[in-house]
């Protein structure tokens, strides 16, 4: 073979194998071509406990689908617990109640299978309040708070999901309060940390 031919295919080598490498490592971003978008609305109720007793949850997320894979939005949870002191002969009764809300996102994963598990987890900050009820005659029953305050909360989860439709889930999950240090009146600090379990009904593109 002679040199010029030689060198041609050197080059003609060169020139694919370079390609080849750029392809293979070429960035793949979420914001890119052939990337799906959607998005959802999700409702949730939910059972925990506070300060020992049982307690309601309530909420919704408002998030946005990427790729089927990771979803990014906002989320808030209200919450109120039975009665905290009871005293039948003033008749009055002491509530725990509350909520918060932030930024949350989901890593999901098998998104297209009919059942499959995501990982919500929220970074927020909310408001909880101590509320006294007593009777009035001329309106049965008056409240107002006496006591309340402030923290910022981190809530990791684990849901299964359920594909009952193309625009509709069901999801059932789990996740953990962690709380930074509360003061309310004769509660220890970390009252809010503890365990909740969901159900949560999502609409929307997946």
């Amino acid at each position: 073979m002679k040199t010029p031919h030689l060198i041609f295919v050197i080059m003609l080598l060169s020139t694919s194998l370079f390609s080849q490498e750029k392809k293979d490592y070429e960035i793949q971003t979420l914001l890119g071509k052939n990337i799906s978008h959607g998005g959802y609305l999700g409702l949730s109720m939910g059972y925990t406990q506070i300060n020992g007793t049982d307690a309601l949850t309530a909420g919704g997320r408002i998030g946005w689908v990427i790729n089927h894979r990771f979803v990014i939005g906002i989320a808030g949870n209200g919450f109120a617990n039975s009665v905290y002191n009871n005293d039948p002969v003033l008749q009055t009764e002491t509530l725990i109640e509350g909520g918060y809300g932030g930024l949350f996102v989901e890593p999901v994963i098998g998104s297209r299978l009919p059942v499959h598990i995501s990982f919500p987890i929220v970074f927020g900050a909310g408001s909880v309040s101590l509320n006294k009820s007593y009777y009035d005659g001329a309106d049965p029953w008056e409240s107002y708070s006496y006591d309340e305050d402030t923290y910022a909360l981190v809530e990791p989860g684990v849901e299964v999901e359920l594909n009952m439709l193309k625009f509709f889930r069901i999801a059932v999950g789990a996740s953990y309060r962690y709380t930074t240090d509360i003061q309310l009146q004769n509660l220890k600090s970390g009252i809010l940390d503890g365990l909740s379990g969901t159900v949560t009904l999502k609409f929307g593109k997946f």
